[in-house]
């Protein structure tokens, strides 16, 4: 993975994935390009097993590529990508406040320092009543908070996103959407985010990448056409819905053919 200067794009070209399971390879992906501005953010929406979480891991250095090309910029800190899962992304044996400096830690920063940026960001999540407490303690929501948190606080450049809000009920969901937007609008983060939902990934994105069925290839590159700062309200409106009906046709034929298969 080479190292580029720090206003340059995240660029994977042609990138393969192939497993090795039983007697035959699996290709999780098949010639995969993507560019991510810097600041930018951006959905993958596909159907299941597409390599959509593969993408994120390979990107993000927790999984090697078969083939292709991955160029990831450096700030001068050399600070790597951070992740937000779906669930378990917290440690239950931390406090709020640990878990929020943990990436700090990891990188060398003094305690000192490490605490002082954690408190700012438990206070910018509205958590400030909760620094001593453990995951256990929280709601859903707030534990998602709490690894959002940890990923702005570490000063990465990158942010890569696994359905971190798919484990929420609808109403914390919508919350959480609206909370990790205006984090967003305000760090201006490189994001990358995958989800099921296509709503979602209109509500929060700039670009929906729409990904085909195993092995994962681009289908469709789609610019949200949606000014910011955005509210629900856009998804009343006959643009947001025929862009919803337009990347749903696209995923269809491969959600059926994934069950018919299954």
């Amino acid at each position: 993975m080479s190292i580029a200067g720090a206003q340059s794009a995240v660029v994977a070209e042609d990138v393969s994935k192939v497993f090795f399971s039983g007697r035959d390879p699996v290709w999780a992906l098949e010639n995969f390009s993507l560019t991510l501005e810097p600041g930018s953010f951006t959905c993958i929406v596909g159907p299941s097993g597409c390599g959509k979480s593969t993408f994120l891991r390979i990107l993000g250095g927790l999984e090697e590529r078969t083939v292709g090309t991955v160029t990831i910029p450096d700030e001068g800190q050399r600070i790597p990508a951070a992740f937000v899962f779906q669930e378990h992304g917290v440690f239950p044996w931390m406090t709020v406040l640990d878990n929020i400096a943990f990436g700090l830690r990891m990188s060398g920063v003094g305690r000192a320092e490490r605490t002082r940026i954690a408190r700012d960001w438990i206070e910018r999540v509205r958590l400030g009543d909760f620094a001593d407490a453990y995951p256990h303690q929280l709601s859903g929501g707030m534990r998602q908070r709490v690894a959002i948190a940890r990923a702005f606080a570490t000063g990465s450049p990158l942010l890569l996103m696994d359905e971190p809000l798919g484990a929420l009920d609808a109403q914390t969901r919508m919350l959480m959407q609206e909370e990790l937007t205006a984090l967003w609008e305000a760090e201006r983060k490189t994001v990358l985010m995958v989800t099921h939902d296509i709503d979602e990934a209109l509500i929060l994105s700039d670009r929906v990448i729409v990904m085909s069925g195993r092995p994962g290839t681009l289908r469709e590159d789609i610019t949200v056409p949606f000014a910011r700062p955005r509210s629900f309200d856009i998804e009343r409106t006959p643009e947001f819905t025929e862009l919803r009906s337009r990347i749903w046709h696209l995923l269809r034929e491969d959600a059926l053919t994934a069950e018919e298969n299954a």
